[in-house]
């Protein structure tokens, strides 16, 4: 027995998982009890622009859109305002504990709901 032998048993291979950018939006909202529509809103209500860039955030983890793209899909944003929500998300997630947690059960939800869906 060698490690060539066991490597497929010890680590299999990842299967390569499609994530709609649709389906992170809902996750998302229905995270926050927030319509699509709201996430794609140009409101700039506390609870909805986090809840936004998280999204933001969490597409850019998930996916291999171009930011002008993320903001596409998001309302129609510029890119910058895509690059600054995943920054900023990238920051509080170190020192916010819940933010965190959140941001870990959310992506779960996203990769459970994207092998359901093929």
């Amino acid at each position: 027995m060698n490690v060539e032998n066991i490597a497929p048993v010890l680590n299999p291979p990842m299967e390569q998982i499609t994530i709609s950018p649709e389906i992170i939006i809902t996750i998302v909202a229905e995270n926050f009890h927030l319509s699509v529509e709201d996430l794609k809103s140009s409101s700039r209500r506390r609870e909805i622009s986090l809840a936004r860039q998280i999204g933001m955030y969490l597409m850019r983890q998930h996916t291999d859109l171009s930011l002008p793209r993320i903001g596409e899909e998001f309302g129609g944003k510029d890119h910058t305002t895509v690059l600054y929500s995943c920054d900023k998300i990238s920051k509080l997630q170190k020192k916010d504990w819940e933010l965190s947690q959140q941001l870990s059960t959310l992506s779960d939800r996203i990769n459970l709901a994207s092998r359901n869906q093929e």
